[in-house]
């Protein structure tokens, strides 16, 4: 048994894993800049439910002025129900922009998901659910129901590759045109298996339909080094 300081001993591989990306890039002289984007996420799973929260962080300073500053929150608890195909979810999703028309968005949401194909390198779930969000700070200051229908997908090409994609499609239910799409997009490259290092590149599309007035589309993408616990 591991010791109480060491890392196997609060968080059993066999039950807990994660990770920590970190991505930055800058220029100085004539064109002067600095981005920034971190992040994180930690899974536990048993045999009877899985639990998962990623985090992330961008930022970007451009001739001493902030381009970009977000944070984005996704916690999901998911119960499996014994040997079905079928589970039940709780998703907790949070959002901060500088530069978008609030401050804070926070959506609560349940449901169902659905398996609809696993192997050893391939999973495919779809999820339906409802729920209901809110813009703290904004011009819209109000809890608003929602629908949520989501995908994801994973695949591991190879032991040094994998793929994964997360889609998920909230629509107001009192005006389907109302609505917000999150995509989440990942590849993963295995550098160094000793140290357990990946290389990832990352694309986070955030579309909502209603702006207030900016951009429909906030569309991020990112190439980061990434450790596995």
């Amino acid at each position: 048994m591991p010791d109480w300081y060491e890392r196997d001993y609060w968080l059993p591989p066999d039950i807990w894993s994660g990770s920590f990306e970190v991505g930055i890039n800058g220029s100085e002289g004539n064109a002067e800049s600095f981005s920034m984007r971190v992040g994180g996420n930690l899974k536990r799973k048993t045999d009877w439910d899985q639990f998962e929260v990623k985090i992330t962080h961008a930022k970007t300073d451009s001739k001493g002025l902030t381009t970009q500053n977000n944070a984005l929150m996704n916690a999901r608890e998911e119960i499996f129900l014994g040997d079905t195909r079928w589970s039940v979810f709780q998703t907790t999703y949070l959002e901060y922009d500088e530069f978008k028309a609030f401050d804070v968005r926070l959506a609560l949401n349940v449901g169902l998901g659905y398996m609809y194909y696993k192997s050893d390198a391939t999973k495919l779930k779809g999820r339906i659910g409802t729920g209901t969000s809110r813009e703290f700070g904004g011009p819209s200051d109000e809890w608003v129901p929602e629908g949520v229908f989501g995908v994801d997908f994973e695949h591991q090409f190879s032991k040094r590759q994998k793929f994964t994609a997360t889609v998920d499609y909230f629509p107001d239910w009192n005006d389907f045109t109302d609505y917000r799409l999150v995509t989440n997009i990942g590849w993963e490259f295995l550098l160094d298996e000793s140290s357990n290092l990946n290389l990832k590149i990352g694309v986070i599309d955030r579309y909502d339909s209603t702006p207030h007035g900016l951009k429909p589309n906030d569309f991020d993408y990112s190439v980061l080094l990434l450790w596995k616990l």
